[in-house]
């Protein structure tokens, strides 16, 4: 068995490394679609949304997972489930790091509250996709 396991692992690769990443943002999917929805509905302020978006973006990034459990969500789940939800976060989290509220101090490549929101939301439209 074990023989089998190194081998399975091998021939994923880099395949895997990415699934992982991919993976770990699926387990908080519904977290991170209600945190945007209450930013959206301003039930949240942008403040709050930020610290709460990078804790849990940490969170995920340093979650370990055991190659037996990925090795498992290969063989039994359809790969384009969640393949690609590490892009998705990614990028609000670099929306979130060049977010300026200040105009004064905004520069060229920062964006104001407005194109953030707009941001969110495209995030927010594509996250809904792999609850599906």
């Amino acid at each position: 068995m074990m023989d089998n396991f190194e081998e399975r692992r091998r021939e994923l690769g880099l395949e895997c490394a990415i699934l992982i990443a991919d993976f770990h943002y699926l387990i908080n999917l519904n977290s991170y679609i209600k945190l945007i929805e209450n930013f959206l509905d301003h039930k949240i302020d942008i403040e709050e949304f930020d610290e709460t978006f990078c804790e849990m973006r940490n969170l995920d990034c340093t979650r370990e997972c055991k190659w037996e459990v990925m090795l498992y969500i290969i063989d039994n789940l359809e790969l384009k489930q969640f393949q690609g939800l590490s892009s998705i976060i990614s990028k609000l989290f670099t929306d979130l790091d060049v977010f300026e509220e200040d105009p004064l101090l905004r520069k060229d490549y920062e964006i104001n509250e407005e194109e953030l929101r707009d941001f969110a939301k495209e995030a927010l439209s594509k996250l809904r996709n792999y609850c599906d």
